[in-house]
């Protein structure tokens, strides 16, 4: 698709040859593609505003960051903001991290805050995940809280594996929903030590079946090496 075609898709009123016309802008160039995602964000399509977020990512202009940062912060779409949050990931953590703790901190929507909690599960720095899981079990999204207990397996070996595996051991305790006991134990699975081991195995007499077949899961998991959730 030329770009004199994709500009007359996206001011037609078809949703789908607008989306159309975004994707096909990854085969142009930085300069052709920016302007006209710049003007996509304005959309009141959402769908739309999200497609441009991910283009702009894409691209990685000084001017695309901008505007990705204004709608993580502002956009009225929890769908939107969690896509702008994701794209300003791909422009380096070095850059991004302590402005996703940030939108992570101020927004409280499961969606963007999972979409955070997957993007630093990329980051490679320890003490921001355990930083990020930590505040994302402190909320009472319990969507939130186990992508939480699924990112702290990826400290496994690491430095804070032994905070970690606490606040794992702390989240099966039977006054938590069963769907965080569940992701906790799972998510144990990835942890060796002898606390870890033991919880597991108690874990088997758990009153929810769920969180029992999660067990034994978690030991299948360990005999095939540790792996973050988020790695799958």
């Amino acid at each position: 698709m030329d770009l004199a075609a994709i500009r007359a898709a996206l001011c037609g009123p078809d949703h789908g040859k607008r989306l159309q016309a975004l994707v096909a802008l990854r085969r142009h160039s930085t300069a052709d593609a920016e302007p006209i995602l710049l003007t996509a964000l304005g959309s009141d399509t959402f769908i739309i505003r999200s497609f441009a977020c991910m283009g702009l990512g894409q691209k990685r202009t000084e001017a695309g960051f901008h505007a990705l940062l204004e709608r993580a912060r502002q956009d009225k779409d929890p769908n939107v903001r969690a896509e702008a949050a994701s794209a300003l990931s791909w422009f380096g953590f070095e850059r991004c991290t302590s402005l996703l703790l940030q939108l992570f901190a101020q927004d409280d929507h499961w969606l963007v805050r999972h979409s955070i909690l997957a993007a630093l599960a990329e980051c490679g720095d320890p003490g921001v995940q355990l930083q990020v899981a930590r505040q994302g079990l402190e909320g009472d999204d319990d969507t939130v809280r186990c992508s939480a207990l699924e990112l702290l397996g990826a400290l496994v070996g690491s430095p804070l594996a032994g905070e970690a595996e606490t606040l794992l051991l702390a989240a099966t305790h039977e006054d938590n929903p069963w769907v965080i006991r569940r992701t906790a134990a799972r998510t144990l699975g990835n942890f060796p030590g002898e606390a870890a081991r033991r919880r597991r195995l108690e874990l088997r007499r758990d009153p929810d079946y769920r969180v029992v077949a999660a067990t034994m899961e978690s030991a299948l998991k360990l005999d095939s090496g540790p792996q973050s959730e988020f790695s799958a």
